[in-house]
Order: C-alpha cells, then structure tokens, then sequence
C-alpha cells in the first residue's frame, strides 16, 4: 500500500465513520475494499503514524503481547459521542441533579446484577429469578441454588466496591474471589498464593496474555489508573474505565470470570472517579446490545488494540441508555399527573418496550422482548393498561391483528424508525 493510499484511509477514518476492519474490506459505505493484505499493511502505516510526536498522545502506557501499541484515535465520530455525553453530563450538573433520576437507582443497581446472569436463564426462568433477586438482596433469604449464589456474590461485589478500596492486585483478586465464590471448577481456581492463573487461555479464537507476562502487564494496569487517579477531569479519565474494561477481557488474568470480572472493575473505577453523577448502566445496557458488545471487542483485537472500536460502542449505548431513562422518567411523571401510578414491574415493562423498539409490535414480541412467561391474556392486560394511560396506542390492521405502537407525543428521546 503506497502511502497516498494510506492517507486516503486515514483520512476517512479521521473524519467521516470509523469503519471497521470489515467494513474497510467488504463494505460498500466505506468504497475501499482493502484485501487483507492492503488492510495489514494500513495496520503498519498506523503502527509508524503512533509512533510520532503529533500521535503519541492517543497510545496508552499499557504493555501489549501481540501488538506494538494500545491506543485509541480522536475521531470526529468520537468526538460527536463525547461532546454528546458531556452535554448530558454538564446540563445536571448544572442543576444539581444527577443524570438520571435517583427514584431509577434501586432499578438499575438489581439490573446490573440480573443483567449478570440473565444469559443463562430460560425465558421460563427470568420472572422466577427477577423475584428472587429480590428476596435474596432485600430479604436476604439464603442462597439455594448456582443463580442465587451469583445473585448473592454480585450484591456482595458491588458493596465491596462502593467501600472505594485501591486499586490493585491484592484487591483485585478480593473482588474476583468474591464474584466467582462457589461458582467454579476446581481446575479454574486460581492457586494459593497466586493472583492469578496458572496456565495458557484461549477464548473466542483468542489467546490470552502468555502466563509468566502477567503479573508484569497487570502491573501496567495499576500503575497507568493510578497516576491517571490524582490528576483532575483529563480525558483520559473520562475513558479510564472503559480502557480497564477491555483490557482486563484482552489479558484474560483468570481461567474463567473475566468479563463479569471486567464489567465490575470499570464500576468500581468509574467510583474511584468520583463520577456519583453517573449511574452505572454499562452491565445493563451491555446486556441488551451482546452481538454489538462481542463485535466492538473483536474488533478493537482485529484492529491490534484500536480502542477507537470499544469506545464507540460504550459511549453510544451509554447515551441511549441515559435517554431511555429520561423518557421513562417523563413517562411515570405523565402518569401521576393523571392521577395514577406505575408500579416497579410495570416501569421495567415500559422501559423494555423503550429500549427494544422498533416499531410497532404485537403482544407476543411483547412477551419476547420483556421475557416474562404470561398468557396472551395477561400481556393484552399490561398492554391495554398502558393504551388507557396513554403510554401506547392501539393500530388498526386490515388483518384485525391487534398491534400497538408509543405514544409518540410521550416520548422526547427514543429513537423512532424512518
């Protein structure tokens, strides 16, 4: 690849989308269909380009086993996104009030815990379980079963994290002992006296950090978050736990619980920031958007630790997610100025009719899209309720399938498809 052919891709990439590596090769948007080869040698050029003075700002200080550099590129597609999200950020904190409101705060602390194990459920089990979350946090009942103990083990990391401890090896390897406690393999524990695994991984086609390197990459880690700690309102910091995240998943310290691990840790980092302002839907939000989630990851590994990919992906979803919940907010207050009120499940409804539309949509997508197991009868209850209360309204079919659609005058932030 010449490097007039470089700068052209470059240049795309600076200020029109940031395509992915796919997108670059077979992708009719981007024009460019790199052959595998043109796309690797891009990769080279990129190498050399990070390699100056201009451009060695957007390479992070963390070590990398199967790439020259970690890195993130300021795009204007990056820049949109956060200009985007600190506007949010700056208009509560301008009226003293965090981004979404505090009544949410119990809903989303229980949905990053079930959004934590809502993948190995059946959809038969998810009422079941959504219950017992909360007989388990607010009861304390004991736990009886493997879903229970996670339930358990996530409540108990996230008290652990909240008490603000440091940020290294040793309290790393507390948080992971306490999410995985009771709920791995013998061959998966990792050994007394070790931090962390003891042997090779390979996930997803993916190999992990070489074992006698990682002590010393995770030692990258601690001391790049912890110098980044003590300075004030850096962009850097504003990606801290985003970068932690996926390098945490890029590493793969343990043989198992990585990515719960990776989630709690960017928690736990966003915390340490002091971002009160912020809720923390990310575990939410991910669990939504898993195909998005899975493809940002593999793609920031194919691009040789392009951050650029996983960033996109965090602060988009984040955004939706904060103005789902304003809509909601707007919602449940409509409500009870009409002299009514939304109970907790019937937000949560609302909520996942928010983040799932598309259009308009019969009861059993309904039913899908809210995983709960109830007759047709039931869903046509919920739904018609939601019709008087003006939330939904009722659309006429010349098949007489009965369909609903939002309220459109309802709802300030969603987004409506064309």
């Amino acid at each position: 690849m010449d490097k007039e052919k470089f700068q052209e891709i470059f240049h795309r990439q600076m200020t029109d989308k940031y395509f992915t590596p796919k997108e670059l090769m077979y992708s009719s948007d981007a024009m460019l269909y790199l052959s595998p080869f043109d796309y690797k040698n891009y990769l080279d050029h990129l190498d050399e380009l990070l390699n100056t003075k201009d451009f060695a700002k957007y390479v992070f200080p963390l070590k990398t086993f199967n790439s020259k550099h970690f890195y993130y590129l300021l795009s204007n597609e990056i820049q949109c996104l956060l200009d985007n999200y600190l506007d949010l950020v700056k208009e509560s904190t301008q009226k003293n009030q965090p981004v979404v409101s505090p009544k949410f705060d119990e809903d989303i602390r229980q949905s990053r815990i079930y959004s934590e194990i809502e993948g190995t459920l059946n959809v038969e089990e998810v009422p079941t379980t959504r219950k017992r979350l909360i007989e388990l946090i607010e009861k304390n009942m004991n736990p009886q079963n493997q879903n229970d103990i996670i339930i358990k083990n996530m409540d108990e990391a996230i008290r652990f994290v909240y008490t603000l401890p440091k940020f290294n090896k040793e309290n790393l390897l507390r948080l992971y002992q306490i999410l995985s406690k009771d709920c791995l393999k013998e061959e998966d524990k990792i050994k007394e006296g070790s931090y962390y695994r003891d042997d090779e991984v390979e996930v997803d086609h993916y190999v992990g950090c070489p074992k006698d390197l990682l002590e010393e990459y995770m030692d990258s880690l601690f001391d790049f978050v912890n110098k980044e700690l003590k300075e004030e309102n850096t962009l850097t910091q504003l990606f801290l736990p985003h970068i932690c995240h996926y390098y945490i998943v890029y590493i793969h310290p343990y043989f198992d619980y990585n990515g719960r691990t990776a989630r709690m840790v960017s928690f736990w980092i966003n915390l340490l920031i002091d971002h009160s302002i912020l809720p923390p839907l990310i575990s939410e939000a991910i669990n939504q958007t898993k195909n998005d989630y899975y493809k940002a990851l593999r793609d920031t590994r194919n691009s040789r630790n392009d951050l650029s990919y996983f960033l996109l992906y965090i602060f988009k979803t984040t955004i939706q997610y904060i103005l789902c919940y304003k809509d909601l907010d707007s919602i449940d207050q409509h409500v009870k100025n009409q002299g009514n009120i939304l109970t907790r499940t019937e937000l949560n409804y609302v909520k996942r009719i928010l983040i799932t539309y598309k259009g308009k949509f019969a009861y059993q997508d309904f039913i899908k899209n809210c995983q709960i197991d109830i007759t047709k009868q039931g869903a046509f209850k919920i739904l018609n309720k939601f019709v008087g209360l003006k939330i939904l309204n009722v659309v006429n079919t010349p098949s007489k399938v009965k369909l609903f659609d939002i309220n459109h005058k309802m709802v300030k932030y969603t987004r409506i498809p064309e």
